[in-house]
């Protein structure tokens, strides 16, 4: 039977240490990467990924856009779809009606803040071409970074 010392100059012994140590260098290196090119958006003011609600007006969320359903996400840009939500605020914002459309969304406008790539832009257009609730236009748009 062989001792400690005799496996420690074995080939074997050599082999397996190179693959631990390039197993481990490999996975650092893909998880390194997979972190530091992960895409966000502002979201109220918090850097979010792939999130289900954005929000136009945060301290009442009176505008925005739910259920969300991402298709492509990038840092050109993304896309998807979801419900835009917007709040008539009558007689007040807590008893006033919420009404709904079935939107694309789209995401732009990459910027770098606090270190992480960021979509700061927002533009969401009716599926049927209509008038989004509350609005003589088909879609609506707004600066993600200023939401708020």
């Amino acid at each position: 039977m062989k001792n400690f010392r005799q496996y420690r100059y074995s080939k074997g012994w050599i082999a397996l240490l190179a693959t631990v140590v390039g197993l481990s260098y490999g996975g650092y290196t893909f998880i390194n990467r997979a972190v530091t090119s992960q895409v966000y958006v502002t979201n109220c003011g918090i850097q979010d990924y792939k999130p289900e609600v954005l929000i136009k007006f945060c301290a009442d969320a009176g505008v925005g856009v739910g259920a969300i359903e991402w298709s492509s996400w990038s840092a050109e840009g993304a896309s998807g779809e979801g419900k835009y939500q917007i709040n008539d605020c009558l007689p007040s914002c807590v008893e006033g009606k919420q009404y709904y459309a079935d939107v694309t969304v789209e995401l732009s406008k990459t910027k770098t803040l606090k270190g992480k790539p960021t979509l700061t832009y927002i533009k969401v257009t009716t599926k049927d071409g209509k008038n989004l609730p509350l609005s003589d236009s088909p879609s609506d748009s707004w600066p993600m970074e200023l939401a708020g």
